[in-house]
């Protein structure tokens, strides 16, 4: 069974890192490793989040790669790597 509280503002304002991810572009927010997948958690854009999978298109590239804290895209024959926020 869940609870919800109240956070105190304060609270709030210090667990928030402002400007963190860029609004305008695709965003890792976390990987899922599990013993038979793997997942990652991403935003699109500044409000769309999305879950993928290896194989799965998202912002015009496909899901090559993912690993703990990083995911891998192809797109056009270039790949490019994206990673956690502070990694």
């Amino acid at each position: 069974m869940s609870q919800n509280t109240d956070t105190p503002r304060e609270t709030l304002l210090t667990a928030t890192l402002h400007d963190a991810l860029p609004a305008s572009r695709l965003a890792l927010l976390g990987t899922i490793i599990k013993p038979d997948s793997v997942s990652a958690l991403v935003r699109v854009g500044a409000t769309k989040v999305q879950n993928v999978t290896i194989g799965d298109w998202v912002d015009g590239a496909m899901v090559v790669a993912i690993d703990e804290g990083v995911m891998v895209l192809s797109e056009s024959g270039q790949t490019r790597k994206l990673t956690l926020p502070g990694d």
